[in-house]
């Protein structure tokens, strides 16, 4: 697990990078390409909360462990969509009650939170020890599709490839 911007981050090795989180009705996590299906119509508020750089996180207490790269909050009414709760999540997969489930690479640390189905791109079942010497099984849920994952670094990677010659 790693530090940053004077707040620690309980995340695995491979987590989002430069990605803001998405929260419908503050409790539904999503990704952009479901915020953009809802109709405006539907969208009573928009709130963008960030912390500043090297500040403490003021959202952590809220919504912890989910602010590192900013917070979109979206409050709608009468828009229907599928998600999944986390007890579902664990339940599909096999997995006991305390099997801690992650977003984008970040430990939900509250029950309440569900995931909007169309904003599931993949699910990793991480092993003890496979990854951050984790000693017990995880359950990490993609919301963004693998190139945008890492943000900068995905750029820098590409950048760095094409000086190279290397495609």
């Amino acid at each position: 697990f790693s530090n940053s911007f004077g707040q620690s981050f309980e995340k695995l090795l491979y987590s989002k990078k430069d990605q803001a989180t998405y929260l419908i009705n503050k409790n539904i996590l999503a990704n952009f390409e479901l915020i953009k299906q809802i109709p405006n119509s539907n969208i009573v508020k928009m709130e963008v909360l960030k912390s500043k750089p090297k500040e403490v996180d003021r959202y952590a207490e809220t919504y912890p462990n989910l602010s590192q790269y900013g917070l979109i909050i979206i409050e709608v009414s009468d828009f229907k969509m599928a998600t999944k709760t986390q007890s579902e999540i664990r339940s599909f997969f096999g997995a006991d009650a305390n099997t801690n489930i992650y977003v984008d690479g970040y430990l939900l640390k509250k029950a309440d939170y569900k995931i909007a189905v169309k904003s599931i791109k993949e699910i990793e079942i991480i092993k003890p020890n496979e990854q951050d010497l984790n000693d017990e099984k995880i359950i990490n849920i993609w919301t963004l599709d693998k190139q945008n994952r890492l943000g900068n670094l995905n750029l820098e990677r590409r950048k760095f490839q094409g000086e190279k010659g290397v495609n």
